[in-house]
């Protein structure tokens, strides 16, 4: 008797926390205002922690201090953040997935890199909770996964423009070569130049290496390809330019930072892409700039830019909705609305290419170096533009 009395204890005790996971709704109220429960797992220790992990919390936390308090049907909540290292990798998406939902109770679940966040997918779906993931593509997120997003730009909808404008004003552009890291996140890149070079008719060579590499090897290789431009990261230009190489360079990251580790002669002339907090475009990302390095001491990165926004882009979804809790209304205010953010309104996309849209649609700005600290935006596509562009693009990687 005693013994079924444990089981049945045990089979309560599992349905309540079940229960508790699948309605979320806000934690306990202080003075009146509930807490939003957000689980953010991030990079937070090594290489990537330094250039990515760490300014976009410090992002997340500046917006959570900026947004404040808001009102959702009425009722005043904030965001409680809590934050997870999960190591740039899937075990450790997993594993802080696991304790933000089963320890921490939290209503939404936000994962850094693609590793850690396609690792999270069975957990989250199976239990209805709303997942976003960064530096995922399109074709990562379909009706099977209903309750999955990404907010963050994509790197398909950074690429392509890159792609349109260079066959507009550099036709000299015949070859490319893509230097990138292994795993998710340069596999989604790849694809990306790939699908472009096959659309504008460009021969592509590509490179895979791990985080941490000697790049002396890969720029010997690249230049035997004889590329006209190059997509990678400093380190590798750096090395690209000693050898002699003259033709065009394509950054996805970019920081101030970095011209104290690059010939500023040899970087005039390069190009960025994907959004970055440069060449002022956006006067309240340059006032959220400004609070940024004020309050840390540090340069505001595009990484701070991206959760920024996802912030406030959330924060907006949620009044929009009318609803803390209600997921479903939720995620159809996220199909169907526009919503604030420091960059101009943005909106999720890409149904032509995944039957459920749920990627987050960005301006894509392309920039050029000018001069040492100086920076030219030489053209920015529109959040339409944008999505037309890849829908078109990437339609037969259907």
């Amino acid at each position: 008797m005693n013994k079924w009395l444990s089981l049945v204890a045990i089979a309560v005790l599992c349905m309540a926390l079940v229960i508790g996971v699948a309605c979320g709704g806000g934690g306990e109220k202080e003075d009146g205002v509930t807490e939003i429960k957000f689980g953010i797992g991030l990079p937070l220790t090594g290489i990537y922690g330094a250039y990515a992990g760490i300014p976009a919390k410090q992002g997340f936390e500046l917006a959570n201090d900026m947004i404040g308090e808001f009102t959702v049907g009425g009722e005043r909540y904030r965001w409680e953040l809590i934050f997870e290292d999960n190591g740039f990798t899937s075990a450790g998406g997993l594993a802080s997935t696991n304790k933000f939902v089963y320890n921490d109770n939290v209503d939404f679940v936000f994962q850094s890199t693609a590793d850690p966040g396609f690792a999270s997918i069975p957990l989250t779906e199976e239990l209805g909770m709303i997942l976003d993931i960064a530096a995922g593509g399109p074709f990562d997120y379909g009706p099977d996964t209903p309750h999955t997003f990404q907010t963050l730009n994509s790197w398909h909808l950074g690429i392509a423009p890159l792609f349109d404008w260079l066959t507009e004003e550099h036709p000299e552009v015949e070859r490319v070569t893509a230097s990138l890291v292994e795993g998710q996140l340069g596999a989604a890149i790849l694809d990306a130049v790939e699908s472009c070079c096959d659309y504008y008719g460009l021969e592509l060579e590509s490179e895979t290496h791990p985080t941490s590499v000697e790049y002396y090897p890969i720029a010997t290789r690249i230049m035997s390809y004889h590329p006209d431009l190059v997509i990678g990261i400093t380190p590798l230009f750096e090395v690209l330019w000693e050898m002699g190489y003259e033709g065009l360079c394509a950054c996805y990251h970019w920081t101030e930072s970095t011209w104290g580790m690059v010939d500023a002669d040899g970087a005039i002339g390069m190009l960025i892409f994907m959004p970055h907090p440069i060449g002022d475009l956006w006067p309240e990302v340059a006032l959220l700039a400004a609070e940024y390095e004020e309050t840390y001491g540090a340069e505001f990165t595009s990484a701070s830019l991206q959760t920024i926004t996802l912030l406030y882009a959330y924060t907006d979804i949620l009044r929009q909705a009318d609803t803390v809790d209600d997921t479903d209304k939720i995620i159809e205010t996220m199909e169907t609305g526009t919503f604030d953010t420091p960059i101009g309104p943005m909106y999720y996309g890409c149904e032509e290419l995944n039957g459920i849209g749920h990627v987050g649609i960005w301006p894509a700005p392309i920039y050029e170096i000018v001069g040492e600290g100086e920076y030219q935006v030489v053209e920015i596509y529109s959040p339409e533009e944008a999505e037309a562009l890849a829908e078109e693009i990437y339609a037969e990687g259907k």
